[in-house]
């Protein structure tokens, strides 16, 4: 069996829950064994169910304000090596478990997984989709707050913002500390792309597409060849500048 399997229910140090939004809330907790925090963002859907993005299990009291809030629901695990808590947290609040197409066998052999992130029912007040080029198809959540005036993106480590307070020295060398894209994602989470194509439907930049205000955007540096848009080189993503304060980028 699994030893994610055999995990129990462990709550460790975390943040108050901040409510970002009328249908956003976030928790930072400390990462099980490592000395970096995490992110766990949570969406109402406009049927009034909650959506988890990463799991961070709750004291009593945090756990009692969500329940009360909305009915969980849905659990979105970026990849196979996000979800160490994601077990018990599905079996403590009777979560479905999602995930990316391309990853799914692999949460499978840790944990129980209902679907891809195809699979989950579709709503107005939330989306998630893959992000194309990179290695695990990461996913980003697009939520969409007080009646479509507000966007929110929520990713997991291709855009990181952690604290740089009391983190050490070599995850700051590799600058897991925020807000930015790590080399380290570029260079080890990122895929080659060989066809000298523009940025396909479902790519990074569609993400803002998607965005009501289309404010916030994911840009690829790209190269000329032949008049068509080719990649430079590998892990070339960047996030482009805000030019409302009507989008927010949240790292998970």
């Amino acid at each position: 069996m699994s030893k994610h399997r055999e995990r129990p229910w462990t709550v460790t140090n975390h943040r108050p829950i901040e409510k970002l939004d009328d249908n956003l809330w976030v928790v930072e907790g400390k990462v099980p064994g490592l000395p970096v925090m995490r992110r766990m963002a949570i969406v109402k859907r406009s049927d009034g169910t909650l959506l988890f993005y990463h799991a961070v299990p709750l004291d009593d009291a945090a756990l009692r304000e969500v329940t009360n809030w909305g009915k969980p629901a849905y659990l979105v695990i970026a990849h196979d090596n996000h979800g160490i808590d994601a077990h018990p947290f599905a079996q403590r609040l009777g979560l479905k478990v999602f995930g990316p197409k391309s990853n799914v066998e692999k949460m499978r052999a840790k944990f129980d997984v209902h679907g891809a992130l195809e699979d989950i029912p579709p709503d107005s007040a939330v989306s998630v989709t893959s992000i194309a080029g990179t290695r695990f198809d990461e996913p980003v959540a697009v939520v969409a707050s007080g009646n479509g005036a507000r966007t929110s993106l929520v990713f997991c480590d291709a855009f990181q913002n952690n604290r740089k307070e009391g983190m050490p020295l070599l995850f700051r060398l590799m600058q897991f500390a925020g807000p930015k894209v790590p080399w380290m994602f570029k260079l080890l989470f990122t895929r080659v792309r060989q066809a000298s194509v523009a940025p396909r439907p479902g790519a990074v930049g569609r993400v803002a597409r998607s965005c009501a205000t289309g404010a916030v955007s994911w840009r690829r540096r790209f190269g000329r060849r032949g008049g068509h848009a080719a990649p430079r080189r590998r892990g070339n993503l960047r996030p482009a500048r805000l030019r409302v304060p009507l989008v927010r980028v949240l790292a998970s």
